[in-house]
Order: C-alpha cells, then structure tokens, then sequence
C-alpha cells in the first residue's frame, strides 16, 4: 500500500507542476515571440533594405515586425505613472496577438498616427477612459548639456486611448502601446532605427534551423529564442518542480523503507526455509537474489497499481475539472509521459536498492542464530 501511495502521489504531483507550468506559458505565449533580434550594445539599431532582405530569406515562413521602447512619464489629470511606451507596427499583432486581449475599445488601425492601448492595470492607476482622455506621455530630450527651461526638457505626445487589453503577464502589465511611427517622433529617432525584430513562424516548426541562419547572416546581433528571452521564467518554473520532486521523492524514499522493512521480516518469518535452502546446497547469493527479485516485484506491481490510480485521477480532473480555482478556472494539470518515466525509473531505481539492502541482511550468522 505504501509504494502504491507513493507512486500515486509523486505522478499527481508532477503532473500538477506540469500544468501549472503549461499554464503559465500558454499566458507567455500571447506576447512572447519565437525569435527575437535585438542589438548587442546599446539599445536600438538600424534596419536597412539589405537586413529586411536577408530577414526574408529565412529557411522557414516568418511574420516579423519591427518595434522600438522607452522608459516614458505618463499623466492623465492629477494621476501619474512611470511605465514603458512600445511603438509597434502592422504585423505586431501576427507575431504576439495582443489584440485577442482587448477587453474595452479596439486594436488601433494600421493606419492610425495618434492612438494608444494601455493595459488594464495602468488604466485603471491613471483614471483613463476610452475614447474621451488624451494620455500625456513624456520622455527626456536627448542631448548634452545643462537644462535651463524645465518645460522644454521633455519631449511630448498626447495620443487617444482607443483600447484596454487585460494581460495575465505581470512583466506585460507595464507598456502602452502606440504606431511605430508616433513612438519614434517622441524618441526622437529614424523612422528605421528599432529596439529588437520580434520573430513568429507561420506553421509550427523547429526553430533551429532558423535561429542557425540568422546567427551566420546577423553576427553581431543577439539572437534570443523563446526560452531565452523569458530565461528567468524558465528557470522558475523548472526549479519549482525540481523541488517539488525532490520533496516528493522524500516522501518515496520513507515509504520503500517500510518496504525495505517488510522484506526483512518475510526474511525473518521464513528463517527455517533459507536454513533449509543453504543445508541443501543453495548458495548464499541465489538466496539473497530471490528475496531481492521479491522485494523489486513487490515494488514494480505497486508502481504500476499506483500509476494507474494517478493517471485516473489526472484524466478526471482533466475532463471533469473536479478542483476549480474559481468558478470558472480549473485547477491546471497535464498528462505527459515524461511524468510516467520520471516515475517509474524513480520507483525502479530506490525499490531496487530498497529490496537489495533488505535482502543483504541474509547471512550465514543470521541463520545460524537462534
């Protein structure tokens, strides 16, 4: 029962991890792009005729789209916020599909010069309304020199707000979005100078061959795939289910110790049989062996009963969505196979060294001793 427990409750575990960590990334997945192209030093570059055509050679189908970003002061009556201002162009909604979040107004058009989208909690600081209220963005002038008329230190728009997209990103919930065109003339740069190229393929497809090619044509960029350029995410994730693991495999490690336990007193009731295995000449390894293939059946039989218990209840909350986080949200899990070897090379390994210990306890003193 015990091995069965324990397999059971370390794959509904890692399955847990799973989906919150599929969760987490499908949020990602709306803003962040497959590849990204951004300046080694400094932070905007230049896009001329050559790099768009060697963009457009790629080995696979692309969407790309250009977009520059600044650190900006925006006011609206008495409120005021520090924040980050993203001048996008046409195809940025077919690399990151910020669009599908609108929650209030629309996307501003391909045409629009004067317009922005906030998000919802920045909306909310600055007390705007959609449709009605100008947003006042400010940044510094670029340039040398002492400042001697505050008022002309600053660089102004003051674009409508037409829309409000309701982000789950906390790192997107800081950025009002604007034309390429109107964020360049507050930047006071070339209508060909941008941060970073964001990248999305047309059709799902490896990126390697992709990022390979844009590394040889564009040395002295920085090439960043999905992974990296959410990296501390990453990471995130990946150590939060490597402790959960770990804590979880604590908890194996205890219960194959009672099966370790087990296995010795079956050793202990069937004293007489081993004293009457090695009279007949049976070797005191063949004897260890077969209580050690005991114990690692014992363990493999609760393993396999144990998986199948967890499978179940991951298919149930998969398809009957039995814990709810809200009354509209279902506590996030998934099914991957990874889970099932992760499992099953655990169980194998620590009962095989369980049922080994135990066994080991066989000796020619131990069943000579009364």
């Amino acid at each position: 029962m015990g091995v069965i427990a324990g397999t059971t409750a370390l794959f509904i575990v890692l399955s847990v991890f799973s989906g919150i960590k599929d969760y987490s990334l499908s949020i990602l997945d709306v803003d962040t792009p497959d590849i990204r192209i951004s300046p080694n030093q400094g932070k905007t570059f230049l896009v001329d005729h050559n790099f768009i055509q060697k963009l457009q050679n790629t080995p696979d189908s692309i969407f790309y789209t250009k977009t520059i970003e600044e650190r900006a002061f925006f006011k609206n009556k008495d409120k005021e916020e520090i924040a980050y201002i993203k001048g996008v162009d046409s195809l940025f909604n077919k690399v990151t599909p910020l669009d599908s979040l609108v929650m209030v107004g629309e996307w501003f058009a391909a045409t629009s010069t004067n317009a922005c989208i906030t998000d919802y909690q920045l909306t909310r600081k600055l007390d705007l309304n959609v449709y009605t209220d100008l947003l006042q963005v400010y940044v510094p002038k670029t340039g040398k020199g002492y400042i001697t008329n505050p008022s002309n230190a600053f660089t102004t728009i003051k674009p409508q707000v037409v829309g409000v997209i309701s982000n789950q990103n906390q790192e997107e919930n800081k950025f009002v979005y604007v034309p390429l065109s109107l964020a360049q003339q507050l930047l006071s740069k070339a209508s060909n100078e941008v941060s970073y190229i964001d990248i999305a393929f047309k059709n799902k497809t490896n990126p390697n061959n992709t990022i390979k090619y844009l590394k040889e044509n564009f040395p002295s960029y920085k090439i960043s795939k999905r992974e990296e350029i959410n990296g501390s995410f990453y990471k995130i994730l990946n150590s939060e289910k490597l402790i959960a693991y770990l804590v979880s495999l604590l908890v194996v490690v205890m219960v194959l110790s009672n099966t370790s336990g087990t296995i010795i007193m079956v050793i202990v009731d069937k004293k007489n049989d081993i004293k009457t295995l090695l009279n007949i000449g049976a070797p005191l390894k063949k004897v260890r062996r077969i209580f050690g293939i005991y114990g690692f059946l014992l363990n493999v039989v609760g393993m396999l009963i144990g998986l199948a218990i967890g499978v179940i209840v991951v298919f149930a909350q998969l398809h009957y969505e039995l814990v709810m986080i809200t009354p509209t949200i279902a506590y996030p899990i998934s099914f991957q196979w990874e889970n099932i070897w992760v499992v099953c090379i655990t169980i194998i390994v620590f009962g095989a060294l369980a049922s080994l210990l135990a066994s080991g306890r066989i000796s020619e003193r131990f069943v000579k001793r009364r």
